[in-house]
C-alpha cells in the first residue's frame, strides 16, 4: 500500500518544480525584453568562459556568502563585479568627483582601477556612491550589495586592509555611523593599533604594508574623533595611539593624506579632551560655573590656534589633491569645533528668561551662533559642494543639519541676543541647498520654521545684516566636511532634522 506521506511529498515536489519552471520562464521573458531594449547595450553582461574567481580579501575556503537582490540578474558578473561598461563609468565619476571629499581617507587607495575593481566590497562601495549621482536607479542595488558583503564578514576570516578601508568609506558616505564600532573591532582583531605603535619605534624598519596598516588604524581614529564628539573613544587604544600619528610623516612611504590625518587628529583632539573634562551636571549648573567657562574659553582658543597654525605655518601638504584647493578647506571643521565647544552652554537653558540670571552664557551662545551661520554660508558659497549634495547628502549635509538645528534651538531662547535676520537668511540659504539637491521635504520644513521664527522680536539697533550673499557666491570655493555623529551633547531635547521643536 502506498505511503500517504510519500504521496504528499511527491505531489509537493511536483508542484514546486512546476512553480520553478514558471518563474524561470518569466525571468527569461523579462531578460529577453531587456536585451531587446536599446539601453541594454550599455549594461549587457560580458561572457566569461572561466569559472568565477574567489572573492578578493577573503580565503577561498570561506568566501562571503552570496545574497540576492531584486535586480541582481542584470549587469553583475558571476563574481559580483560590475560589468565593464558600467564599472568604467561609475569608477570614472568617483575618481573625478568623490574620492577626495573625505579628507582623511587616502584618495590613492582607488588609484589602481583593476585592484579596486576586483575587490568586491570596494567596487560595490564605489559603485554605490557614484550610482547615486549618475545611475540613481541602480543605487539601491549597489548599496544593498555593500551592506550584504559587510554582513558576510561577521563570520569567517577577517577582511583585508582594502576591504576595511571600503567599510570606512561606506560608513562615512552612507551615514552608517554604527558601523564604526564594528570596524574598530575588526581593526583590533587585525592588531592594527599595534602596528601604529610599532611604527613609532625609531628602530622599526618601515615597509609599505606596515605603514598601510598603521594608516588604516589612524584613519579610523580620526573619523571616530569627528563623528563621536560626545563619546570620542570607542577603545582605549584609540586615545593611546593618537600621539603616534606623526610617525606617518617621517616614513619613506608617506602620502599626502598622512598630513591631513595628523592635522585633523590634532584639531579634533581638542574637542575630545574637553569632553573628557566636562560633566553634564557642571554644564547645567546656573549660573555658568567659572571653571566651566575657563575650560570652554581655553578650548575655543586652542581651536583658533590650531586653525591659525595650520593655515599660516605648516606646509600645506594636507591640501594636496588633484584639483585646485584654497586654504578655506579647513574652515568647516574649524567652525564645527567652535560650534560644538561654545554650543555646550545650551545645556541648562530651558526658557528665554534663564539668560537674565545667567548672562555669562550669552558670549558663548553668540560665538556658537556666528559659527553655525558661517557653516551654512560656507556650504552655500561652494559651487562644487552644492552640486555634491545630490549624491553625497548623507555625508556632507550632516554639519548643515547641526547648524540648522542649533539656530532653530537658540532663536526662541536667545532671540534678543543674536541677529535674527542673519539667521533667517542663512536658513533660507540652507533650504535652497536642499531644494537644489532634490530634498524638497527638508527644504519645505526649513522654510516653515523660517516663517515661524520671522515673528520673533529683535532689540532696537539689531536689525541684522543685508542679504547680499547670493551675489557674492565664490564659484571656485571648495571645502572639506567632516562626518559627524547623529547625536550630540547639546541637551536631551536638541532637535534633529525632521523633529524640529514647535516651541
Amino acid at each position: 500500500m502506498t505511503d500517504p506521506t510519500s504521496t504528499k511529498t511527491d505531489l509537493l515536489e511536483q508542484r514546486l518544480d512546476s512553480l520553478e519552471r514558471e518563474l524561470r520562464s518569466e525571468i527569461q521573458e523579462l531578460r529577453a525584453s531587456i536585451v531587446r531594449s536599446p539601453e541594454s547595450n550599455r549594461i549587457r553582461l560580458r561572457a566569461q568562459s572561466s569559472s568565477p574567481a574567489p572573492l578578493v580579501g577573503f580565503s577561498q575556503q570561506e568566501a562571503v556568502p552570496s545574497t540576492s537582490c531584486d535586480d541582481e540578474t542584470l549587469d553583475i558578473t558571476p563574481n559580483n563585479i560590475p560589468a565593464e561598461t558600467e564599472w568604467s563609468e561609475l569608477y570614472a565619476f568617483f575618481v573625478e568627483n568623490c574620492r577626495d571629499l573625505i579628507a582623511v581617507i587616502d584618495d590613492q587607495l582607488c588609484s589602481t582601477e583593476e585592484t579596486v575593481k576586483h575587490n568586491p566590497l570596494m567596487s560595490a562601495v564605489i559603485s554605490a556612491i557614484a550610482s547615486k549621482a549618475i545611475k540613481p536607479e541602480r543605487h539601491h542595488y549597489y548599496a544593498s550589495r555593500a551592506d550584504q558583503l559587510i554582513k558576510g564578514t561577521f563570520q569567517g576570516p577577517l577582511p583585508d586592509i582594502l576591504s576595511v578601508n571600503a567599510m570606512m568609506i561606506f560608513a562615512a558616505w552612507a551615514g552608517r555611523t554604527r558601523l564604526y564600532g564594528y570596524i574598530a573591532s575588526i581593526c583590533t582583531e587585525l592588531q592594527l593599533h599595534e602596528d601604529a605603535m610599532i611604527l613609532s619605534d625609531p628602530s622599526t624598519i618601515h615597509t609599505p604594508e606596515l605603514v598601510a596598516r598603521a594608516r588604516c588604524w589612524l584613519t579610523l581614529c580620526c573619523l571616530n574623533l569627528q563623528t563621536n564628539l560626545s563619546r570620542p573613544f570607542m577603545f582605549n587604544e584609540m586615545r593611546d595611539c593618537l600621539c603616534y600619528s606623526t610617525s606617518l610623516l617621517t616614513s619613506p612611504f608617506r602620502r599626502p593624506v598622512d598630513d591631513r590625518i595628523c592635522t585633523y587628529i590634532e584639531g579634533f583632539r581638542i574637542t575630545a579632551d574637553l569632553t573628557a573634562k566636562l560633566k553634564n551636571s557642571q554644564l547645567k549648573s546656573r549660573p555658568l560655573l567659572p571653571e566651566v567657562a575657563a575650560l570652554l574659553t581655553f578650548a575655543d582658543q586652542d581651536v583658533e590656534k590650531w586653525f591659525h597654525t595650520t593655515n599660516n605655518r605648516l606646509h600645506p601638504l594636507y591640501q594636496t589633491f588633484s584639483d585646485r584647493q584654497d586654504r578655506n578647506r579647513l574652515l568647516l571643521p574649524f567652525c564645527f569645533m567652535k560650534l560644538y565647544i561654545n554650543g555646550l552652554v545650551l545645556q541648562g537653558l530651558e526658557l528665554p528668561h534663564d539668560l537674565d540670571s545667567d548672562p555669562a552664557r550669552i558670549e558663548y551662545i553668540q560665538r556658537a551662533f556666528e559659527t553655525a551661520c558661517l557653516i551654512i554660508r560656507s556650504q552655500f558659497d561652494s559651487t562644487r559642494l552644492r552640486k555634491s549634495f545630490k549624491f553625497a547628502m548623507d555625508y556632507i549635509a550632516i554639519p548643515t543639519n547641526y547648524a540648522i538645528s542649533f539656530i532653530l534651538k537658540i532663536l526662541p531662547l536667545a532671540h534678543m541676543h543674536v541677529d535674527c535676520k542673519k539667521a533667517l537668511i542663512r536658513l533660507r540659504q540652507a533650504a535652497e541647498i536642499f531644494e537644489e539637491a532634490g530634498a524638497l521635504e527638508t527644504a519645505s520644513e526649513i522654510l516653515r520654521n523660517v516663517d515661524r521664527m520671522a515673528f520673533l522680536p529683535q532689540p532696537h539697533g539689531n536689525s541684522g545684516v543685508s542679504d547680499n550673499s547670493v551675489g557674492e557666491i565664490s564659484q571656485n570655493a571648495l571645502f572639506d566636511i567632516p562626518g559627524l555623529l547623529a547625536e550630540m551633547t547639546w541637551d536631551n531635547g536638541f532637535p534633529a532634522m525632521g523633529t524640529f521643536s514647535s516651541a
